[in-house]
């Protein structure tokens, strides 16, 4: 059995194999590598023994290879199994790869994080749950970062990745997750992957082995707030061995994913940071010519959005995340200051609702939930959240829901905490009127969503604004209208101007008819934060 690693800066290496300790030779192109036999059937565990001249306070450090797809971080060492003299990689033979998956235009995306929504942390428990999603409306789950991690994995997201080729344990196996991706498949939703490519934990195999040779090595962005660890130099190339280290690895961590797996898209998270367009499109190019037959959908995060990053605008991938659409409706809805200070236009929010390939959320993992900032759980409480629901799914972007929040999920996360806490999913929140309303309006809406081709393909055309009084309205088609009072005074026997169509009209979630009169006007009684999606009647 051959084993390798790439540590071209390094002077020594051995293999320890089990309690066997082997030398490894170094190769022109910058590999250690050596060749074991006569390996015995079984289970086996190994790592790296690195040692570099110039070192002063210790001789050797060992490592876990950067390339295990499985590892022992107790033990700091990777693990396989061994038969017949080669590594046994248990079978999987996938039923669903042809099944016709949703297009882009069509996705209900839903953010997941393993440990909180399965009950034991577990795929296997994930797929136990597809009906529920199913129920719901969703037809795309976008995972949080699965890949191995350094801390305790109780204590995490994951956004300080390590060993970018294994699975976190506690998730479960490598077939566990492809039965959870083929399981999906079945049930025509998609399976996106949120990955970490900007920076690592300072403690990941690469970072050890010579931090400054793939490794920025100060901050990459001096003057950025953020920074949270190790970021990888996708700028440094190599001249003696014309390769460049950080974009070879990378790129072999998303071939590996792809292939292995058989995703339907990508996250990068910290794109802003990466600050490397032409890396995003190469890894973007990548995953999508691996799962050529099906769609694909590449997404970015960049803090404020920057729509240039787009495709369509000649960036390198499909959508950006629209971290103002959830910063819109923090300020309008709950009266954050600082908030409506930098959104608190209407001009803000029908950016937010008209803005192609964004992908829209009231909430994600980055910050606290918006039933959280509302504060309450009252009639009020419900009126602003189906307020936010309502245009969530009826804005041009892609909607997100983050898990929970279609449960009425409001429990603090406390997001500026190094650790963070573990907040099952609150499945006996259902039990009250509350929660079960907001549930059947998420449900309702979805529906909406998937069925009305002119809300995943139409304009917006908004026909109604009065900033003082801070009403908004819009159509998507000339058979679906939006009306919403912003305020927080109620607004009376309100006259709204040039609706698309006179005649009557219904309230898709109460059934209540109302008359658009000869000269295209409603009038209309409107709460506090109060939204209403009419539906013309043929």
């Amino acid at each position: 059995m051959k084993f390798s690693l790439f540590a071209p800066t390094i002077d020594n290496v051995k293999l320890i194999l089990d309690d066997k300790e082997i030398d490894m030779d170094k190769q022109s192109d910058g590999r250690f590598i050596c060749n074991v036999d006569n390996i015995s059937n079984g289970d086996h565990k190994y790592k790296f023994r690195i040692k570099k001249k110039e070192w002063i306070w210790s001789n050797s450090i060992d490592i876990i290879d950067p390339y295990a797809t499985k590892y022992n971080l107790k033990e700091k060492c990777a693990l396989f199994r061994s038969e017949n003299g080669k590594e046994y990689h248990e079978e999987f033979h996938w039923k669903y790869d042809q099944i016709k998956l949703p297009e882009n235009k069509q996705l209900v995306l839903y953010e997941m994080f393993v440990q909180d929504f399965a009950d034991n942390g577990q795929f296997s428990v994930v797929i136990n749950k597809l009906d529920y999603l199913v129920e719901l409306g969703i037809n795309a789950i976008e995972l949080t970062p699965i890949m191995g991690i350094e801390e305790a994995e109780n204590d995490t997201w994951g956004y300080l990745p390590s060993h970018f080729f294994s699975i976190r344990s506690s998730y479960g196996t490598k077939n566990d997750l492809k039965l959870l991706v083929d399981e999906c498949h079945s049930r025509k939703i998609r399976v996106f992957i949120d990955c970490v490519f900007n920076h690592t934990d300072k403690e990941c195999p690469l970072a050890q082995i010579d931090r400054n040779y793939w490794y920025y090595k100060g901050k990459h962005h001096p003057d950025d707030p953020y920074n949270w660890g190790p970021e990888l130099n996708y700028d440094f190339q190599d001249q003696q061995l014309k390769v460049e280290p950080a974009v070879k690895f990378i790129s072999d961590v998303v071939k590996y994913w792809f292939e292995e797996f058989h995703l339907d898209g990508i996250r990068f998270d910290a794109a802003k940071q990466m600050d490397n367009f032409e890396i995003l499109g190469k890894l973007d190019h990548l995953a999508r010519s691996i799962r050529s037959n099906q769609p694909f959908l590449s997404q970015a995060e960049y803090v404020p959005e920057n729509k240039d990053i787009c495709k369509e605008n000649g960036g390198p991938v499909d959508v950006c995340w629209s971290s103002s659409f959830h910063h819109c409706f923090t300020g309008f809805l709950t009266l954050n200051k600082d908030q409506m200070t930098k959104h608190g236009t209407l001009s803000d929010l029908k950016y937010s609702f008209s803005s192609k390939n964004l992908v829209n959320y009231l909430s994600c993992h980055d910050n606290e939930r918006l039933l959280h900032d509302i504060g309450k759980k009252d009639s009020d409480a419900f009126i602003r959240m189906e307020t936010a629901v309502i245009h969530l799914f009826t804005s041009v972007g892609i909607p997100m829901i983050w898990q929970g929040e279609e449960l009425g999920e409001d429990r603090q996360i406390d997001v500026l905490k190094d650790k963070k806490k573990h907040y099952p999913m609150p499945w006996n929140f259902l039990r009250k009127d509350f929660n079960l309303r907001l549930f059947n309006s998420f449900q309702n809406l979805i529906k909406l969503r998937r069925s009305n081709k002119d809300l995943q393909e139409g304009p917006i055309n908004f026909f109604f604004e009065d900033e003082n009084n801070r009403i908004l309205a819009y159509s998507r088609g000339l058979n679906l209208i939006i009306i919403t009072n912003f305020d927080q005074k109620p607004k009376v026997k309100y006259i709204i101007s040039n609706l698309p169509q006179q005649g009557k009209w219904i309230d898709y979630l109460t059934n209540e008819q109302v008359d658009v009169d000869q000269v295209n006007n409603l009038t209309l009684t409107l709460l506090p934060f109060q939204s209403r999606l009419f539906i013309k009647l043929i």
